[in-house]
């Protein structure tokens, strides 16, 4: 069945210090000096553009604000991304940059400002991945002996996009002029104060910058809740997910699909992105056994700790060669943001009944994720099956180890790609709403000045 040409895949690059592989860093045989290196912004800059050389739609930057001990044995992600990939919007001209930003430890003002800071450095790049941060240890730096719950979390998440988008069309398409002759610099007649007050933030305006390049920067969102998947529903250009199986993605997606519809939007613009963890060889043979040589870097104890940690139980009541401890491990959902990695990695480990040891044998290797391991053809056709069957509109792509196995990708899968037609040979433009065929957003104004209701991104975001 031909490719249909008005559909083609959508493909991120996850920027994972090292590889989501936890020990591929130790592995010196792609990349001389010290492992340090993969905490530096050079790093970051040479896989974005290893990504751009392919053509890819974005690189994609996690954070979470806080230390945990599992930075004791792989690299971490210490830059905030809004700055991080400022500096790599400078060192690259068309890779889309989606800056993870939590609706739970920023002001709306500071945050809007920043993401459209980075849209108008990168000439319209810019995207915001929201997350509603869970878990105490984070609330503790940041004035709080405990995180907000699950509700309060996601109605201070809903606030905060009304007030974002309110700033960002606080300033109309043409207020800005800079006429040299009539000396007008700006037309404040045409910048407008928000006067936004709500249960969770009270915010003046207008943004003291102009509408940014994308008009509104590309809007991204992960959450695997019932709260979670109406947000993305509601306002995301693109939806991340972790889904190992093609027929719990195809699920997924028809859900995500269904519920933007029933907010008047068009389902053909929400992009539903799984992660996929990839390594490539010469060979399936080849490839298999470098997987091998990945995984058997991965230090046990940070294994064991960071799977405890996963699953909700003590580290010290996981047996090697006995399975989870199910009268301990938590129901479905009481982990917050990692509840899409808890309940597929959960879901997999009772559906085969899977060992502790059996674990982490296939820990960073698809337990959670799809994987595709072998050559590149396959890689591609396991990408082809997914999007054809409709259990996705392209992947977060996770490479085993950076940079090696994104080049791998690049070089030897993209191009089968491009030549079955279900990828671009080049960028339809400079913005990444180009990249990803999205309009450009109107000014919406509200329609009074204290209005306080957001509708859906179908009619603009106010009622």
């Amino acid at each position: 069945m031909p490719a249909d040409p008005a559909r083609q895949l959508t493909l991120n690059l996850n920027l994972i210090p090292g590889g989501v592989f936890p020990g591929a860093w130790r592995d010196g045989g792609s990349a001389a000096g010290s492992g340090r290196r993969f905490s530096e912004i050079e790093h970051y800059i040479e896989v974005a553009r290893i990504a751009e050389r392919g053509k890819l739609d974005a690189v994609f930057l996690a954070d979470t604000p806080v230390w945990r001990y599992r930075g004791a044995y792989r690299p971490f992600r210490g830059l905030e991304p809004t700055v991080a990939l400022t500096a790599v919007a400078a060192a690259t001209e068309r890779i889309g940059l989606v800056a993870t930003a939590s609706t739970s430890y920023n002001d709306p003002y500071n945050l809007a400002r920043r993401i459209s800071t980075l849209d108008h450095v990168s000439g319209g790049r810019a995207a915001w991945n929201i997350v509603a941060t869970t878990g105490d240890d984070v609330a503790r730096n940041f004035n709080r002996s405990t995180a907000l719950d699950h509700e309060d979390r996601y109605r201070r998440a809903e606030e905060f996009l009304q007030v974002a988008f309110k700033l960002w069309d606080s300033w109309e398409e043409d207020a800005f002029p800079g006429d040299r002759g009539t000396g007008v610099f700006v037309d404040e007649g045409r910048i407008h104060r928000i006067g936004h007050v709500g249960e969770h933030f009270q915010v003046d305006g207008p943004l003291n910058l102009p509408r940014s390049p994308q008009g509104r920067p590309v809007l991204v969102q992960a959450g695997s809740s019932e709260r979670g998947i109406g947000l993305a529903s509601r306002y995301a250009d693109a939806v991340y997910t972790v889904q190992p199986t093609l027929e719990g993605a195809q699920a997924f997606r028809r859900k995500v699909r269904e519920r933007a519809a029933g907010f008047g939007r068009d389902p053909e613009l929400v992009k539903v992105l799984p992660g996929l963890i990839t390594v490539v060889g010469d060979t399936e043979t080849a490839a298999k056994a470098r997987r091998r040589e990945l995984a058997d870097l991965h230090d046990r104890t940070f294994a064991l700790n960071a799977l405890a940690l996963q699953v909700g139980v003590p580290a010290e009541a996981l047996e090697l060669d006995r399975e989870l401890p199910w009268e301990l491990v938590p129901e479905d959902g009481a982990l917050g943001s990692q509840q899409g990695h808890f309940a597929a990695l959960v879901g997999t480990a009772r559906r085969e009944r899977l060992t502790v040891r059996e674990i982490l044998d296939r820990q960073g290797g698809g337990l959670t994720h799809v994987t595709a391991v072998g050559a590149p053809e396959q890689i591609a056709d396991r990408i082809e099956e997914w999007f054809r069957a409709g259990a996705s509109d392209g992947f977060n792509v996770m490479p085993a180890q950076l940079p090696s196995v994104a080049e791998d990708f690049v070089d030897g899968v993209v191009p089968i790609l491009v030549r079955r037609g279900l990828f671009r040979s080049e960028y339809p433009g400079t913005t990444l709403r180009e990249t990803y065929g999205l309009p450009r957003p109107e000014v919406q104004r509200p329609t009074t000045a204290d209005d306080r209701v957001l509708s859906s991104l179908g009619g603009g975001p106010f009622a």
